[in-house]
């Protein structure tokens, strides 16, 4: 009978950590630059995390015939550690500082990087030390796909299977052919990854920014996570300019990196023919088309550019998951609010870095339904569900409908937990679907002026268990509450 490979385990725990102990390093250097005491904190954070790290990569030392002793179940409990341990070492810069004193809303705002969401317990964030700004915005960059890239490209150190890893952590409807070359397709979304980043600074530095804010916020753009550096996120710049910047940041940030890196790289068209690309696009357009000519027609805006930039920026930042806003749309009306809740449902596409469901999902779904309806009235006729001209199977079709209801009952269930500890039904139907969809807004006194600090601590962990599960595939760790999962 098979042992649990708790080796495979360990090593990836501690090749993880001792990278984010190098991340943390450089956030120390703009601590030096701006010559704060947080520094300090910042190295030592640094010194325990690695030296854990290297405990943990002794402790997995790889075995001979231990190799290809891996399943799905070392994985999926791998996936879920490497997150945990993220979020749990991420909290010491806060705590060691004492510029988040409260263990419970470290590792809130730790987990709210990690997992890419814009949620905060900050109350006043110019106040915050700027080598722990650019940490607390690092920490987006790296669970945007950057530490998913590493672990993926080099997890066979341990006898891993980068497949499998990829299958625990990606979210969406990943194709056969795709696995095999995993590596190679790492690659290529890193390298993407990387390339927009350092584009979206230097747009964002020849603008109103300096260069500290555009590091910042490129990393918080592109990762679709949302962190500022102001209290008032981009409104308090007033600038167009970091607008369309910014949205168009967020929007490649939910676009598939492969395709991205298809168009510029090779000058393909690829894209252009991606029907989940064509929709992701069309559903950011007909929802700032909609919400534009509403607020026009009932008087709530009058000039049109700004209206549509400031709808369009709204919008994005809703498909793609990411925290930021330069408008309280909470001020426009309980019409909206309903339309921004189904925005952040499915999201962006599968191969990017926001959060969600995925649009690949709502393209089965909205297929498969019709063809119920054909069915109905032609039994017998031949009828599949197809996309990108490829035939999607009844197994996953089913996986679809399966992870669609799973995330559905989970919301609702999350709901009512949390109408226990205080919230209104709105603020706890929003607040979870949210975290689940790692968005970060919710509605009543969790919208985009408000802020988690006052929830209760029972709250933000359990958010942050939220935030976890939609970050991972849903199933990766929900399948950890499953007993025949430990079985041998």
């Amino acid at each position: 009978m098979r042992r649990f490979n708790y080796r495979f385990v360990l090593g990836s725990v501690g090749l993880v950590l001792t990278i984010e102990a190098i991340f943390m390093i450089l956030s120390a250097f703009i601590g030096h630059y701006y010559n704060e005491d947080a520094v300090t904190s910042i190295y030592i954070s640094a010194i325990i995390t690695f030296l854990s790290g290297l405990a943990f990569l002794l402790l997995g030392r790889k075995k001979s015939h231990q190799a290809n002793n891996i399943t799905k179940r070392e994985v999926y409990i791998t996936v879920t550690m490497v997150w945990l341990m993220l979020a749990l070492f991420g909290t010491l810069p806060y705590i060691i500082s004492d510029a988040i004193p409260s263990f419970a809303n470290a590792f809130f705002e730790s987990m709210c990087g990690f997992t890419t969401t814009g949620s905060s317990t900050l109350i006043n964030v110019e106040a915050f030390p700027k080598s722990l700004h650019f940490w607390r915005s690092f920490t987006q960059w790296i669970g945007g796909i950057g530490i998913i890239i590493f672990v993926i490209s080099f997890i066979p150190v341990f006898g891993g299977l980068s497949g499998q890893f990829y299958d625990a952590e990606a979210t969406g409807i990943a194709e056969d052919t795709f696995r095999p070359r995993i590596k190679e397709v790492s690659k290529t979304m890193a390298l993407t990854y990387v390339a927009l980043t350092l584009t979206g600074f230097l747009f964002l530095w020849a603008g109103p920014m300096d260069a500290f804010e555009a590091a910042c916020h490129s990393f918080s753009s592109i990762s679709t996570g949302g962190f500022s550096t102001r209290q008032l996120s981009i409104a308090s710049f007033n600038s167009p300019y970091i607008e369309y910047v910014i949205t168009l940041l967020m929007f490649f940030g939910g676009t598939n990196f492969l395709l991205i890196s298809a168009l510029f790289a090779k000058l393909s068209t690829s894209i252009f023919k991606n029907e989940e690309f064509r929709w992701y696009v069309s559903l950011i357009l007909v929802f700032t088309v909609v919400i534009s000519v509403a607020l026009l027609a009932t008087g709530q805006m009058s000039h049109i550019e700004e209206t549509f930039r400031t709808v369009l920026f709204q919008v994005v930042a809703a498909i793609t998951t990411t925290g930021f806003a330069t408008d309280n749309f909470l001020s426009w009306g309980p019409f909206y609010w309903m339309l921004f809740l189904v925005m952040i449902l499915f999201c962006g596409c599968e191969g990017s870095t926001s959060g969600g469901m995925k649009i690949s999902r709502l393209i089965v779904l909205s297929k498969n339904s019709l063809l119920v309806f054909k069915r109905q009235v032609h039994p017998n006729a031949l009828y599949m569900v197809k996309m990108n001209n490829k035939v999607i199977s009844n197994d996953t079709i089913a996986k679809v409908i399966a992870f669609v209801f799973l995330y559905l009952v989970l919301t609702v269930f999350s709901a009512a937990i949390l109408s226990l500890t205080g919230m209104t039904f709105d603020e706890s139907i929003s607040v979870a679907l949210s975290s689940i969809s790692n968005y970060g807004f919710g509605l009543g006194s969790y919208g985009p002026v408000g802020t988690f600090e006052s929830t209760t601590m029972f709250s933000k962990y359990f958010l942050s268990f939220l935030m976890l599960v939609g970050r991972l595939e849903i199933f990766t760790l929900l399948s950890l509450f499953v007993p025949g999962f430990w079985k041998r």
